[in-house]
């Protein structure tokens, strides 16, 4: 079954690429500001800061849907490009697409509403 680029096919395996370098240049920001900013030693008290600025909670839920988006997004093509029945595909996709937004959901209700705790310690 050919499903031709109007199928959404071709902008899912392009966004597949450009959602990539986006990661790979995300995550090394992410290393280098965690590990060699921070002085290297990462303890809760400097991820509680860092989550403490509205700019970073926003730097790190933007990291999580996209890298949610790119990680699911791949496994829907796989199932695209491997599974032949339509039944099974139709399960496989639709529990990709529940377990992404739970995790989404999950993930982002944990960046919102984190607050370092009072007193600065545990």
């Amino acid at each position: 079954m050919d499903r031709g680029i109007g199928s959404g096919g071709a902008f899912a395996w392009f966004f597949q690429r450009i959602s990539g370098v986006f990661l790979l240049v995300a995550l090394l920001a992410h290393f280098w500001v965690l590990h060699y900013v921070s002085g290297g030693d990462v303890t809760f008290q400097i991820v509680a800061q860092r989550l403490a600025t509205p700019i970073w909670k926003t730097i790190d839920l933007a990291f999580l849907v996209l890298a949610i988006i790119h990680g699911f997004n791949g496994f829907i093509m796989v199932i695209h490009d491997y599974i032949h029945n339509h039944n099974l595909r139709l399960v496989l996709v639709s529990f990709i697409w529940i377990a992404g937004i739970v995790l989404g959901l999950l993930g982002t209700i944990t960046i919102i509403s984190f607050q370092a705790p009072a007193g600065g310690g545990l």
